[in-house]
């Protein structure tokens, strides 16, 4: 594990870059898939994440402690009902997915549902967008802070700076979806309410719960 970056250097924050997408993949390995066996499976499950967020999101955000990402946020902006796709990022996501697919075909039904999961949400995300709702005009596509540098207000940085941008691209509000594995009180402290929650998303067994959450800007 990296060494920690010096504890009195202030958190930076800055737009994403491509050398970056290894460190985003860790964090969401770390804070979401810390519970599967196997290295190399919570680095694919981190990528598979990583980049679906990115194919979904034209404004992306990194916090950095010195020369360290330690939080990210993506988000997709929606204004005419239709998402607008990060086309930099489609073939990074088409070969992630790629092997993905091996992965899951070798590692069975558990594997799959596990790799694919926090995509299949995606789905539940697009319907939203397509209804046309004010509060669909925006998408949270990832918000993640490295473990060992959550509540020191991260978070809520990148969460305010994606709202002001969301405003700034003319949405009107916006939404996220999220499962068991995010911490949903987080949005519902910053102003965004249950819209629907279900047991799984499509193509899941349903053990987990999905929940879209949605506010005004």
């Amino acid at each position: 594990m990296p060494a920690l970056a010096d504890s009195s250097q202030p958190f930076g924050y800055r737009p994403f870059e491509g050398g970056d997408f290894d460190a985003v993949t860790d964090m969401c390995a770390r804070a979401w898939y810390k519970s599967v066996e196997g290295v190399y499976d919570r680095i694919i499950f981190g990528r598979v994440l990583t980049a679906g967020a990115l194919r979904r999101s034209s404004i992306t955000q990194v916090a950095t402690k010195g020369d360290r990402v330690v939080g990210a946020c993506f988000g997709g902006v929606c204004l005419d009902g239709v998402l607008e796709k990060n086309d930099k990022w489609k073939r990074s996501f088409e070969d992630t997915m790629a092997i993905a697919r091996k992965r899951a075909k070798l590692g069975g039904i558990a594997v799959e549902e596990r790799l694919f999961s926090k995509l299949r949400m995606f789905t539940v995300a697009d319907v939203f967008i397509s209804r046309g709702f004010t509060n669909s005009q925006a998408e949270f596509n990832l918000l993640v802070v490295h473990p060992l540098f959550q509540r020191q207000g991260i978070g809520q940085t990148l969460f305010d700076a994606m709202l002001a941008a969301f405003a700034e691209a003319g949405a009107q509000g916006c939404f996220g979806v999220v499962d068991d594995d995010f911490d949903s009180e987080f949005m519902r402290k910053h102003g965004l309410s249950v819209v629907e929650s279900r047991r799984g998303a499509a193509g899941d067994s349903g053990r987990r719960t999905v929940s879209l959450l949605a506010r005004r800007l």
